[in-house]
This record gives C-alpha cells, structure tokens and sequence, in this order.
C-alpha cells in the first residue's frame, strides 16, 4: 500500500492533484468507467456540434464559428486529457505493471518532458476556452447593442482571423511556463513541483482573471440590454413578424451564450479555488469529484445548444437519424430561433 501511494504521488496529475478522495482499487476502478463514459459523452457531443454546423447551412453563421472552436477545445478534452489522466493516475492504482511502466519510464525520462507537455496542453485547453468565451462576449456584446454596425465588424474572416489569434495566444502563453521551471524539479508531476510560483501569479492567473472579469461584464450589459430591448419592443413589433422574430431571437441566442459562461464558471471555481489553496499553503490537494467536475464541463455544452437553440436541436435529430433536408422551419432561421 505503501508502494501504491508513493506511485500515486509520483505521477499525480497535471491539474496539481494529490488525491485524497480514496485510495481503494474499487475507488479508482469506479473512476475508470466513470471517466471512460464522460469521455465518450464529451467526444460524441461535441464532434455532433461540429458535424451540425459543417452539414446544415443555417448554422453556418458568424455567431456559430465560436461554438465550433469551443467545440474543438472540448473535444480534445475528451481524446486527449481524460485518456491520459486514466493511464497515468488511475490505471496504475489497480494494475501492478503499470506501475512497473511508469516507474521504468520515470527513471530513463525522468518524467519531467511527458510532466510539461502534459501541463503545457492542459493549461492550452482552458485558455482556448476561456478566450472563446471572451469572443463570444464580445460577438454578442456588438449584435446586442451595435446591431447596424454587427454585419460590418463580424465578418466570417474576422471571426475565422479571432479564433486562430485565440489557440497562438493560448499557445504563447501556456508554452511561457518553460521559462519559469524551477532549478530543483520535484517529486512529483503537478505543476507547483515544475514551474516557479511567479508564473501562475504574474501571467496565468491575471490573465484568467481579466479575461473572466471582461466575459462577465460585457455578457450581463448585453443580458440586460437584450432583456429590456425586448420587454419595451414586443408589443410594438408584433405586426411585424420580422422584425419580432429577430429580436426574439438574438435574446435567445444571448442568453444562451451567458449560460454557456455560468456553467463554465461554475465548473472552473472549484479548481481555481483548490488551486489557489495549493499555491499558498504549499501542498495539491484535488478532490476526484473537482477534477471530474473540470472534464465535465466540456460535455455541457452541446446538452444547452440542444435544449436551447432549436436548428442545432433539429441538426442534431437529423444527423442520428441519418436524414437529409433542411433544419429551417421558417424563413426567418438566420440566428438559431
């Protein structure tokens, strides 16, 4: 047992996790399965996401060009993330020669390369999606109120341009931690044991808080001028199809977007507030059900488009039952209602 848990710390997790949650075989095997399923799930959701917007034309809008690239960001969670932590922190709990593979490899790599790639995509992957979510701010910020500037500051290579600026920055920045390893590496594979304390508080963690202040901001000014644009404009506009249906509309697809943000916030707060407790008391403590509240954000999304945004509910009816036609059912069906 004792062999198990000096394994287990030596090859704990990017997300800086000494698990504590349980030890037991039947713990970390429940863990698996668990893992396995919300992997698929991510997968199968967001690569139907993905396939919706690339097969039905009505999709193919500015507004979706962001949900396609959080999409993508979720998606390598599911392929990526999930099956890594599964071989290397659970698997070895519950099979002996896993251990001894991990063990051999520690001592002819020493661990660190595989440590800060692993770290390195880790920290990719939640900027990708927090800038997304920043974009998406901004997109619907400028539809909400500059609507008859919106065609001319959203174009599609504009969009196309902010997603690609969005993975370099992303890049730029989780690749930065190489210049701030420590002399002394640790024991461990978390990131406290690699990368000086100076680069979570004077890069990771203001730019994460930046860009999490501004999402919030310019998503509740857009909420609530949605909100009221449509309380004032409904009885006016009831004549006019049209011009109700829009407004209608990009509320809808607004909202959609803020709760988009709350349930990424809410999945993430957990681990930031672990993480901040690790930093400052010296020591990584990550529950399982945090970390597994991380993974799970990235199946959130396409569950809200689905329950949200009819076209995508119709996109995704049509490409599990393999029909072909149109997704619209109006001629209004430019904005998802």
């Amino acid at each position: 047992m004792n062999f198990t848990k000096k394994m287990f710390q030596e090859n704990a997790t990017l997300e800086d996790e000494v698990h504590v949650a349980g030890d037991s075989e039947s713990w970390h095997i429940f863990m698996i399965v668990f893992q396995v399923i919300l992997a698929l799930g991510i997968t199968f959701g967001n690569t139907l996401v993905i396939a919706s917007v690339w097969k039905f034309e009505p999709l193919r809008i500015v507004s979706n060009i962001f949900l396609v690239n959080l999409a993508v960001a979720d998606l390598l969670v599911g392929i990526l993330a999930i099956p890594i932590r599964i071989a290397f922190v659970n698997l070895p709990m519950v099979r002996q020669d896993m251990q001894m593979f991990l063990q051999e490899l520690k001592e002819s790599l020493q661990m660190s390369p595989f440590c800060f790639l692993w770290q390195i995509a880790s920290v990719l992957l939640l900027l990708a999606s927090l800038f997304t979510l920043a974009a998406i701010a901004i997109e619907r910020f400028v539809a909400v109120r500059m609507p008859f500037r919106y065609i001319e500051l959203c174009t599609t290579k504009r969009c196309v341009l902010v997603c690609a600026f969005i993975w370099a920055l992303s890049i730029l920045i989780s690749v930065l931690c190489l210049a701030f390893v420590k002399e002394q590496l640790g024991n461990t594979c978390r990131m406290a044991d690699l990368v000086s304390p100076t680069y979570f508080k004077c890069i990771l963690a203001p730019c994460i808080g930046f860009v999490f202040l501004v999402s919030w901001v310019l998503n509740m000014c857009t909420f609530y001028t949605a909100r009221k644009a449509v309380k004032c404009s409904i009885n006016i506009l009831r004549d006019n199809k049209a011009s109700e249906w829009q407004m209608l509309s990009t509320y809808k697809v607004t909202v959609t977007a803020f709760l988009v943000l709350i349930t990424f916030s809410l999945c993430y707060i957990p681990t930031v507030v672990f993480t901040a407790v690790g930093i400052l008391k010296k020591y990584g403590i990550f529950p399982d059900v945090v970390i597994l509240l991380l993974f799970a954000n990235s199946s959130m999304n396409p569950i809200i488009y689905g329950l949200r945004l009819p076209l995508f509910r119709r996109a995704f009816a049509k490409i599990l039952k393999r029909e072909n036609g149109s997704i619209a059912t109006s001629n209004y069906s430019s904005e998802n209602a």
